[in-house]
């Protein structure tokens, strides 16, 4: 584990842009990491025989079931380029024909298997365009996005998240701001005080403070070794609550615990290619799991699931009810509100004011850094509005 101290010492490098930088690849991922799993759609969006249209680091990929299975294709013709997404059609199980001039692809390898408007045509068989590795696992469609060969879907995923007795459900919304500023929010030991005022805290009887002090500079542990990597924050065993704010030493406001709250969040962690753990929350009997998909430099799509343990059928029916009457509105739009409004109110200093160079940290954002250098030299390729590389 690496102290604040040592990371400040750590030699810089330099990023494309040329600026000099202790976490180059992290700062040059404008769209995020290729090479990996991310998150396109929770599969109760896309029936048999449906067509969905997702971006994902850039790319612009169309999702559809077949006979049960989902596949990921370039939502582009070879032919003209435009987007089958406009209005796709399907002839046949298993390919997709463009709207244009009845061009149509094998969903498998993305061959093209026929021309519609020009049977026999000399370019069939000779032309295909990009398919995606997908996999459908908690709920969730996941595309891997890159030019490697795809690897196992736990390798981008946190400890237990696949866990066989648990049951998932969530939301996906778009926030206008860049993928990094999301995974860093979350990872923010003391961006909690964002929080302060969130009814979430009263209406579930949460123990929640204003911020935390670490006891042991050596709180977090980092997992760079075999897959996943990421780092873990143990705030509930390495640092102090702060549950009273002091200005010019008089209390500012503090907060009125009985000793009967519940206490949440005793430990976070942030995953590549970018996905948060908060477990538990919002309340002990959850855990909360957030990936930041890039879209654009300025765009991520927010995957904002909770996962339960269950042990029958009626364990599931009964969360989904609970699900969509309180934690959607209380934890995931209530409380997490406050998590998209920062990261929008972010957007400008680091995309137009050179935020990368001009921040101030402080110690309390050493789980930042560590998570920036983990990101930066462990993730597999890096994705960029300059095109991927490794």
């Amino acid at each position: 584990m690496t102290t604040f101290d040592q990371v400040s010492d750590t030699a810089s490098e330099q990023s494309t842009s040329g600026a000099a930088t202790k976490w180059p690849r992290y700062l040059d991922a404008t769209l995020g990491f290729d090479n990996h799993w991310h998150p396109a759609a929770f599969g109760h969006e896309l029936g048999e025989g449906e067509f969905l249209s997702v971006t994902l680091l850039g790319d612009k990929v169309l999702l559809t079931r077949a006979n049960g299975v989902v596949k990921a294709i370039a939502d582009s013709c070879a032919h003209r380029g435009v987007p089958f997404s406009k209005d796709p059609l399907c002839f046949k199980a298993g390919t997709v024909s463009c709207w244009y001039h009845g061009w149509t692809y094998d969903l498998e390898d993305g061959q093209l298997v026929d021309v519609l408007t020009s049977p026999g045509s000399p370019v069939i068989g000779q032309i295909s365009i990009k398919v995606y590795p997908v996999q459908e696992a908690k709920g969730l469609i996941f595309v891997f996005v890159g030019t490697e060969e795809a690897h196992a879907l736990s390798e981008d995923l946190p400890p237990g998240f696949l866990d066989e007795d648990t049951h998932s459900l969530g939301i996906r919304r778009t926030v206008q701001s860049n993928w990094r500023l999301g995974v860093e929010n979350g990872f923010d030991t003391t961006h909690i005080f964002l929080h302060r005022n969130s009814a979430l805290i009263e209406s579930n009887r949460l123990a929640l403070p204003y911020g935390f002090v670490p006891a042991d500079r050596d709180a977090m542990q980092v997992f760079d070794d075999g897959w996943p990597k990421g780092v873990l924050d143990r705030l509930a065993d390495n640092y102090m609550p702060v549950f009273e704010a002091k200005f010019d030493g008089e209390t500012v406001f503090a907060a009125n615990l009985t000793g009967e709250e519940k206490k949440v969040a005793a430990q976070i962690s942030v995953w590549v290619p970018g996905v948060l753990k908060v477990d538990p929350f919002p309340d002990p009997t959850l855990i909360q799991y957030e990936f930041y998909v890039p879209i654009t430099e300025t765009q991520h799509e927010y995957f904002q699931v909770l996962q339960r343990k269950i042990s029958s059928p009626g364990d599931a029916e009964a969360f989904a009810v609970e699900f969509e009457e309180t934690w959607v509105p209380d934890a995931l739009h209530a409380f997490n509100d406050d998590d998209v409004w920062a990261r929008e109110a972010q957007q400008n200093f680091y995309g137009e004011r050179d935020g990368w160079n001009n921040e101030q940290l402080f110690p309390p954002d050493l789980c930042i850094v560590k998570w920036r250098m983990v990101a930066s030299d462990r993730a597999r390729g890096v994705r960029s509005a300059r095109g991927a590389k490794a």
